[in-house]
């Protein structure tokens, strides 16, 4: 089965400068993102203008599927990048970027990741459901900005 490619772009109120480091909070993301049970930054390293690069590990679970992997991280405001790719867990591979561009109404979001797990029963779950995961984690992200931007 070849790896399932999710994609979802938005225009939000907000400065795209802002929406980058929100996204780039992962700490935070079990607050509000579905699924993720729990977030832990093991390694990290300023970038410019409050950006930062490094290790995170998460635990994400959904009905009886549970799953830790390790992710490198890299969130930078400046150029309106938050890029994720894998490290290690029970995935052949993960792929994940945000973009943020300026735009009349405040940004342009766009969302893609790309994965393909070891096991071919829960890719083809995942796969499955990949338009309605989409919507919701960019809901959530939405919401939050809402709720902390305004």
């Amino acid at each position: 089965m070849p790896r399932t490619v999710i994609e979802a772009e938005r225009i939000l109120p907000y400065a795209p400068e802002d929406l980058c480091r929100l996204v780039g909070d992962v700490r935070v993301y079990p607050e509000f993102v579905p699924f993720l049970q729990t977030m832990r930054v093991t390694k990290e390293e300023p970038l410019a203008a409050g950006g930062w690069k490094g290790i995170a590990e998460a635990d994400v679970g959904w009905q009886a599927i549970k799953v830790r992997f390790s992710t490198s991280v890299r969130c930078e405001p400046e150029k309106g990048e938050v890029e994720v790719a894998l490290v290690k867990g029970p995935l052949h591979s993960l792929a994940n970027k945000w973009w943020f561009k300026p735009h009349e109404k405040g940004a342009h979001v766009r969302y893609w990741i790309a994965y393909e797990f070891k096991n071919l029963v829960l890719q083809a779950a995942i796969s499955a459901n990949k338009d309605k995961l989409a919507s919701r984690i960019m809901v959530a992200f939405e919401r939050e900005a809402k709720r902390r931007l305004g």
